[in-house]
């Protein structure tokens, strides 16, 4: 499971990188599947732990699960504002 630091590290190593806009969103969006992945695997813990009444852990997964989608948000930002430096070259 990504960590919210390993996420942030490798949006700013894409970012960084000398490729394509183009081929920095693919990477992006890449990184934003996965982010998915886990945010589903997240969902479907914390119904099977609401399940079990312990009402913690439940929050703790919900505070997990919003974390991650809000990841993934800022994933699909960052491989737009690639595609928006792509225009922008493409325009001059």
């Amino acid at each position: 499971m990504l960590t919210e630091f390993e996420v942030r590290r490798r949006i700013e190593a894409i970012r960084s990188s000398h490729a394509a806009p183009m081929r920095q969103a693919r990477m992006l969006l890449r990184l934003g599947r996965s982010l998915k992945c886990q945010f589903r695997m997240l969902s479907h813990a914390k119904a099977q732990v609401a399940r079990t009444g312990d009402r913690n852990a439940s929050a703790g997964i919900g505070r997990m699960t919003q974390r991650m989608k809000l990841l993934h948000e800022d994933v699909r930002d960052e491989a737009l504002r690639a595609l928006t430096d792509e225009d922008r070259h493409r325009d001059r």
